[in-house]
């Protein structure tokens, strides 16, 4: 019987332990990802086709963000799109209070 309590201390104990590890990679592991993005993806034609030249739409949404990318080359975009997009940007800062430059 007293084997039985060893194993259960010994399981809670062995779960404390772990859940603190998992708790500090959660911190020390953290990736910052820019608020806008999910809506700049939400905004492109989501076809991850790569043809402007990134890993799909997410790739493309993050180098608009960077303004390494110009809107025209989502080829399957039109110009609702990329209006929508230059729209967004000009009314949405990011943290630092800064707008991201569009280039068409």
């Amino acid at each position: 019987m007293e084997g039985i309590y060893i194993v259960l201390i010994l399981a809670v104990v062995l779960s404390i332990v772990i859940a603190l590890i998992l708790s500090f990679a959660s911190e020390a592991f953290y990736v910052y990802e820019d608020p806008r993005l999910q809506d700049i993806i939400n905004l492109l034609p989501l076809a991850n086709c790569g043809q402007c030249g990134n890993p799909g739409c997410k790739g493309m949404a993050e180098s608009i963000l960077s303004e390494e990318s110009k809107l025209t080359s989502c080829k399957p975009g039109n110009q609702e799109m990329r209006d929508a997009i230059k729209e967004y940007l000009e009314s949405h800062p990011n943290e630092d209070g800064e707008f991201t430059k569009v280039k068409m």
